[in-house]
């Protein structure tokens, strides 16, 4: 039996700045920058501008922005273990965030050790120091790769009840067939009720009065 997956359609947004978090998940030179020993490809080039643009964006309209830095230990069990590719060192150029996305220096970097940006993070606590509250505020989530880690941290806020975004055209993977499957996923039943699809033209920030 073949099953096909197409693209959800975006939808346009309008969300009020100050209940407003951009996510940029992972953008590290290993896999965005043209040297990087795992380099997703030309694709995920075409996401740099777009999300510099929507932080600039979040950011003049009064909303936050948080990032999140992948890195593991060569001693990590994902290696010694279960002998999956050795990746994201911590301490080296491959694991820094590209130039163009760098945090500034009022925006909090979540270190993380596996896909889940909440698995042994300082996420939750950052959340409530930002004032995020479940129920009511907006988490639009960015970056690489979409079937790892957009899609843990999609999963993570949908079931923690915020009300989150994927701009499809701001998420990319080595494999165009798991972007589309996680596009599945986040439209299906378990999570379509608090996830948008939209894009990243299609977000609008409201500033209170």
């Amino acid at each position: 039996m073949l099953i096909e997956l197409n693209y959800p359609d975006p939808v346009p947004v309008e969300l009020e700045a100050e209940k407003t978090l951009l996510l940029v998940i992972d953008m590290e030179n290993e896999n965005v920058h043209p040297d990087g020993a795992l380099f997703i490809g030309e694709k995920v080039r075409k996401l740099v501008p777009k999300i510099a643009e929507l932080r600039k964006k979040v950011r003049q309209a009064g909303g936050k922005v948080v990032h999140t830095q992948s890195v593991r230990s060569p001693d990590a069990l994902e290696f010694t273990v279960f002998k999956n590719t050795v990746r994201k060192l911590e301490g080296s150029w491959g694991a820094e965030i590209v130039d163009e996305l760098k945090p500034a220096a009022d925006e909090p970097l979540i270190v993380k050790h596996t896909h889940d940006c909440f698995y042994r993070t300082e996420m939750d606590p950052l959340l409530k120091r930002l004032g995020m509250r479940p129920g009511q505020s907006r988490v639009i989530v960015t970056g690489i790769s979409t079937r790892n880690c957009v899609q843990s941290a999609v999963m993570g806020f949908s079931v923690r009840d915020y009300h989150v975004y994927v701009p499809m055209d701001c998420t990319a993977h080595n494999d165009e067939k798991q972007v589309l499957q996680a596009f599945s996923l986040f439209t299906s039943f378990g999570y379509k009720h608090s996830v948008t699809m939209t894009r990243s033209d299609l977000i609008q920030l409201r500033q209170r009065g």
